[in-house]
């Protein structure tokens, strides 16, 4: 039998379509794509599958100066380019289940990093220093 790279032969199909465990009448088509996916839970929101949180929040940014504002109750985060403040709120309070305060946010711009003789650049993003409501922390955050 010829061995096919990008799927099986007719001949093998219909075989295994004969072998299946599902009645001819049940309307299913034996599958195994069928499987369910449990949603993504937040910390306390229940399910938010499907919703744009991680469209906004790309993740959280770690450096020096991040680390040292986290102690003050301020978070960085890497956002989209087209990102605005009321978004990344609200995102991030319904992803945290925090108060969120006040939003600043700023373009960091690409950098030009060569690798020996061959110039390129770093591409430049976006980041968003949030401010959290007293008493409040993001876990993932802390060190």
């Amino acid at each position: 039998m010829a061995f096919h790279l990008f799927g099986s032969s007719k001949k093998s199909r219909s075989q295994s379509d004969r072998g299946s465990s599902i009645p001819e009448g049940s309307g299913k088509a034996p599958s195994i794509a069928q499987e369910q996916v449990a949603p993504a839970v937040g910390p306390a929101l229940g399910p938010i599958a499907g919703t744009s949180a991680y469209r906004v929040l790309q993740s959280l940014y770690v450096s020096e100066k991040a680390s040292r504002l986290a102690g003050s109750n301020q978070y960085v985060f890497r956002v989209t380019p087209d990102a605005n403040k009321e978004e990344i709120k609200k995102q991030i309070s319904r992803l945290y289940g925090v108060t969120v305060t006040a939003v600043r946010v700023l373009n960091m711009p690409k950098k030009r990093k060569d690798l020996g003789r061959h110039p390129g650049f770093r591409s430049g993003f976006r980041k968003a220093v949030v401010r959290l409501a007293k008493g409040q922390t993001i876990a993932q955050a802390t060190p």
